[in-house]
């Protein structure tokens, strides 16, 4: 599953299910880790497509 895919499933928890304090503050927390982990997996085929461009003559 993508980051992006278990965000917006996250999100629409919030909004569908209601949840204690405790709960909403485990999702939320969730979805910073998920975005974290989106924005690395980003900057690293960042890094490979400028390896890539830098290999070619």
């Amino acid at each position: 599953m993508e980051y992006n895919e278990a965000i917006k499933i996250l999100k629409a928890i919030l909004k569908k299910h209601p949840l204690n304090e405790k709960e909403k503050e485990a999702v939320m927390i969730a979805l910073g880790v998920l975005s974290w982990g989106g924005l690395y997996e980003s900057k690293l085929k960042d890094r490979k497509s400028k390896r890539d461009k830098s290999a070619e003559w």
